[in-house]
């Protein structure tokens, strides 16, 4: 198969897993709140004080899953004698490989706070950021094809760094407390 098969392709492989994962994500949202009544019933503590700690754990689990499949490509990328270099392709492609995968599991973690957080003040902009930038990363990698590594590693992390600060914003953290975390005492 030709380069531009496999990449109009992986387009539609990532349009698709991308409105499934935010189908799922916002089901998940959906149930949590739905459920949050019994989960009053069974927890010593409010369950609506503790929001962000569900959107982190869901967060975290989406990039758990998306590090496992990232994990599992790679490992198939690499079955044979000789796989360094990947026919003609770059030595860097397992490092490349683990920088995106340790990016992306921070990322859903990250934009799971945000998201689930934007769709409970209902701050449309917000919705808007973590799906936007979903795609826009998303999309990027598929430059990796062309060997475009530093566009699309940079770019990806440039992303983590905003979405970090938003998430840090949004879970009620405050400069102070990064302040006070690395002072000593």
């Amino acid at each position: 198969m030709n380069i531009r098969f496999n990449f109009v392709r992986s387009v539609f492989y990532v349009f698709f897993y991308y409105f499934l994962l935010f189908s799922y994500r916002y089901l998940l949202y959906w149930v949590l709140r739905k459920a949050e009544k019994g989960l009053d019933k069974v927890t010593t503590s409010a369950v609506a004080e503790s929001r962000h700690v569900f959107a982190y754990v869901c967060g975290l689990g989406f990039g758990f899953m998306s590090g496992a499949f990232a994990l599992a490509n790679v490992l198939a990328d690499a079955v044979g004698p000789g796989t360094m270099g990947l026919r003609q392709g770059t030595e860097y492609f397992f490092i490349i490989s683990a920088a995106t995968t340790l990016c992306f599991i921070l990322l859903h973690t990250f934009w799971g706070v945000v998201f689930f957080a934007a769709l409970d003040r209902k701050n449309w902009g917000q919705v808007i950021w973590v799906v936007g930038s979903h795609l826009f990363v998303s999309c990027m990698t598929l430059l990796n094809v062309y060997q475009a590594y530093v566009a699309t590693t940079l770019s990806a992390y440039v992303v983590l760094i905003i979405t970090t600060a938003l998430a840090f914003k949004v879970a009620g953290g405050r400069p102070q407390s990064i302040v006070h975390c690395f002072s000593i005492q």
